[in-house]
């Protein structure tokens, strides 16, 4: 019964954008955006760079979240299809998902493009219709070891020799980000030379509060007498959770002024801290000295991309050997990261690249 709630009021407060255009073919220039919730930073921004890209195109948008329930996002899809609509955009639930999505949509003659949670290699596998467009999660953990060690480099006093202590928060257990990118940062720390030993290690779900709870433990804890070196976050949310607990325990240069860079080590903090995303949390942090680093994963690119995939192939049939408006054409060599690990559907692979920034 509260599923069958959840999926009338979904599909009651399901969000329609319409484009500019007036043109006869209105009807046919509409897309389904199915996203796993619409309250995540990433995903606000991701639904804004969509809405933005819609009206650049006159394409109207039928926009539905499924707060992170995998039933109601299959429900929400069916409606969809039962309306018209064959072309999407999506965030999955899950990766699992993704093939059954790809199935049902292609029985409808429908395309979709994939963002942020990846696509297995069996659902791109159902038709050349269907597509990747995300950032891989390896390039932000490999950023991460990249802005580690460039703060190392310019601050030598601050660790004796590559022996690297860390502290390390996860998001969510099995999401692909949270997989990727750890071994993207732990491989690209090995190959900079660095010897990491995590003494503790968090599962704190991209949450803020539960990064600063679980770090206010430690410290009240272990964190008396074990000495780390950075505190490395799979996204700023977390970063931001640890910086709150560092800053009320006075981990800082200067306690009475927690914004103080005093050391001119780029941080107010003792450590650097690291996040991805580069939200507007993220950077405010950054400009106040606190967070040290973090990772750029483009939403608004991302979200741009996905629906040009699939904008081509509701007016050619299809995106194959297409290049986006930014230039951005399909992956051409394997990687360790599915599903670019798989040859037969690098060409449904439009990988947006992350960016670091830094002080």
């Amino acid at each position: 019964m509260k599923k069958i709630l959840l999926i009338l009021i979904s599909a009651v407060f399901a969000f329609s954008f319409s484009g500019c255009s007036k043109d006869k073919d209105s009807k046919k220039k509409v897309v389904g955006v199915l996203l796993r919730n619409d309250y995540d930073a990433f995903f606000v921004a991701y639904k804004s760079g969509l809405i933005e890209a819609a009206q650049q195109d006159g394409i109207s948008l039928q926009i539905y979240s499924a707060n992170n329930d995998a039933a109601i996002q299959i429900d929400q899809m069916k409606t969809l299809l039962l309306n018209g609509v064959k072309n999407f955009v999506i965030v999955a639930h899950s990766t699992d998902l993704t093939e059954q999505m790809a199935k049902i949509i292609s029985s409808q003659g429908g395309s979709a493009a994939f963002s942020n949670i990846i696509p297995s290699i069996d659902a791109l596998r159902v038709g050349k219709n269907f597509f990747y467009a995300s950032s891989p999660e390896t390039d932000a953990g490999n950023f991460q070891a990249q802005i580690i060690d460039d703060y190392f480099k310019k601050n030598p006093g601050k660790l004796s020799g590559k022996k690297l202590k860390v502290i390390y928060f996860n998001g969510e257990y099995g999401h692909p980000a949270q997989i990727y990118r750890k071994v993207g940062v732990m491989e690209g720390l090995a190959k900079l030379g660095y010897d990491v030993e995590v003494i503790a290690e968090y599962g704190a779900n991209w949450d803020r509060s539960s990064a600063r709870q679980y770090l206010d433990l430690f410290i009240e804890g272990k964190g008396k007498k074990e000495k780390f070196d950075v505190v490395i976050a799979q996204n700023d949310e977390m970063a931001l959770g640890a910086v709150d607990s560092l800053v009320n325990h006075g981990y800082v240069d200067n306690p009475s002024n927690p914004t103080l860079d005093a050391d001119n080590d780029g941080t107010a903090l003792r450590v650097p801290v690291l996040g991805i995303d580069a939200t507007e949390g993220g950077k405010k942090s950054m400009r106040d000295n606190q967070m040290y680093g973090t990772v750029l994963q483009d939403a608004n690119a991302q979200a741009e991309t996905a629906l040009e995939l699939v904008y081509q192939c509701m007016k050619n049939g299809s995106a194959q050997g297409y290049t986006t408006k930014a230039g951005l054409r399909s992956a051409s060599q394997v990687t360790k990261e599915a599903p670019l690990t798989e040859r037969s559907v690098i060409d449904q692979c439009f990988v947006v690249p992350f960016v670091p920034v830094k002080k």
